[in-house]
């Protein structure tokens, strides 16, 4: 999908019961992606965290929040250290102007994103092509008529407002997460006053990643298609 307009007629891809337990051999070849489901509320993960993530751990007052980001940041250490053959706490990882982590250098062209939803994160790996990625909870939002029509294109909201219950919160999660993703893919805010245009967005994909949530893939690039993806459960 390219721009703001929702595709209706497009099936999307449901990786419920497709995620592996193995690790991948090597980093996705150009053209493919790799996906990652992360069990937050795992109590046996190993914690890797540099000194600035732990300190960044310190500052949460809720405890699950808190252990979520632990075992978020903890997975994607272990998991980036595999492609690169390192220590998790050897990666090294820097930021964008709003916040994004990237690797720094993009050794062998290694691209990620990050995206949690409750215990749910998915980690997006691409070569070649920044990517971002987003999840959600299926769930009804407040003031979502008023949040639709100030974020999405006018043809979504029309879409959006005819339909109601279950049909119209699903439909609302799909082209938020899209939103979302594809921010997250240039390392933008939502309210970036020059990407207002649909030109300026770079391509998207919803997918479902288990029973109750909703995804969105977002690249620079052409996103590879469906049966090119690989998906892996972090173990």
């Amino acid at each position: 999908m390219t721009g703001m307009m929702f595709q209706p007629e497009s099936p999307v891809p449901d990786l419920t019961n497709l995620w592996l337990p193995e690790r991948p051999e090597s980093a996705p070849d150009p053209g493919t992606l790799h996906l990652w489901s992360v069990d937050l509320d795992r109590s046996d993960l190993r914690h890797y965290l540099s000194r600035d993530e732990l300190t960044r751990a310190s500052r949460f007052t809720l405890e699950t929040p808190k252990k979520r980001f632990i075992a978020g940041r903890s997975a994607l250490r272990s998991i980036l250290g595999h492609y690169l053959a390192t220590p998790p706490l050897s990666v090294q990882l820097k930021y964008g102007e709003h916040g994004k982590p990237e690797l720094a250098d993009h050794p062998a062209d290694i691209h990620f994103n990050l995206a949690h939803s409750g215990h749910l994160a998915i980690l997006a790996i691409s070569c070649g092509s920044p990517v971002g990625v987003d999840v959600e909870r299926i769930r009804s939002r407040k003031y979502m008529p008023d949040i639709a029509k100030r974020m999405f294109s006018a043809e979504d909201f029309t879409m959006l407002e005819s339909l109601s219950g279950s049909a119209q919160t699903r439909l609302f999660c799909h082209l938020w997460t899209g939103l979302e993703a594809r921010h997250k893919c240039l390392g933008t805010g939502l309210f970036t006053p020059t990407l207002a245009s649909e030109d300026a967005m770079p391509c998207w994909e919803n997918f479902i990643p288990e029973a109750g949530f909703c995804g969105a893939i977002s690249m620079q690039k052409e996103i590879p298609k469906t049966e090119n993806w690989t998906s892996f459960k972090f173990q």
